[in-house]
């Protein structure tokens, strides 16, 4: 008899060192429309549903394609998890390195400002699937995996600060990035709905926070 549905499978079964790693690269713009088609339905089943009910057949159905395109590109639930995870990440860099750059040679207090707007603006305009997101890096990105993402937000913190006309001692991008993403991530996570949050004060205390931090930074 068939299986009904197609189960996520354990933890780390048949998992490769880094989970977010596909199967096949889409090169043709009609493939790239199916595993961008993929990667949206997974956030949209995991928001009504939840990761561990969360099904392959559910998702491609969803997405509009055959549970044999989704093994096209990825190689089980979790390596999709873990893209949509990545490319989520990495928007929002890049939401933040647009916002920041252009005021390079301004003081770094205006630069980490316009930082901080960009990655709360990116972050909280779908803030249910971002708080979905958080949580569920935690369960399944491997440490790797997990250690990437963050250096590449500590990067984007020191190559912008670095270009302010009063750029902060090292060491001041990793404190930065830990307030800013230690205050969304964890607002967006405890809130009973995440779309409700108050972004105005969230943004308020997040901007207090990283002034007072960077005008004391230069302290011995």
């Amino acid at each position: 008899m068939a299986q009904k549905h197609v189960r996520v499978p354990g933890p780390d079964a048949g998992l490769p060192a880094d989970p977010a790693v596909v199967r096949r690269r889409p090169r043709q713009a009609r493939a790239r429309l199916s595993a961008e088609a993929l990667q949206q339905a997974f956030v949209r089943v995991l928001l009504e549903r939840g990761y561990a009910k969360t099904t392959i057949r559910e998702v491609a159905a969803v997405a509009g394609v055959g549970v044999g395109t989704f093994y096209e590109y990825f190689g089980n639930m979790r390596s999709l998890a873990a893209k949509c995870i990545s490319e989520a990440v990495r928007g929002a860099e890049r939401a933040g390195r647009a916002a920041a750059a252009p005021l390079a040679g301004q003081p770094r207090a205006r630069i980490a400002a316009a930082l901080a707007d960009a990655l709360v603006a990116a972050i909280c305009a779908d803030a249910r699937a971002w708080a979905a997101l958080f949580l569920l890096e935690r369960q399944i990105s491997t440490p790797a995996a997990y250690r990437d993402h963050y250096e590449a937000w500590v990067r984007m913190w020191g190559e912008l600060l670095a270009g302010a006309a009063d750029p902060p001692p090292p060491g001041a991008a990793r404190m930065a990035h830990a307030i800013s993403y230690g205050w969304i991530s964890q607002s967006l996570m405890t809130a009973a709905d995440p779309a409700a949050l108050d972004v105005a004060t969230l943004r308020e205390e997040l901007l207090r926070a990283l002034r007072a931090y960077l005008a004391a930074a230069d302290a011995a």
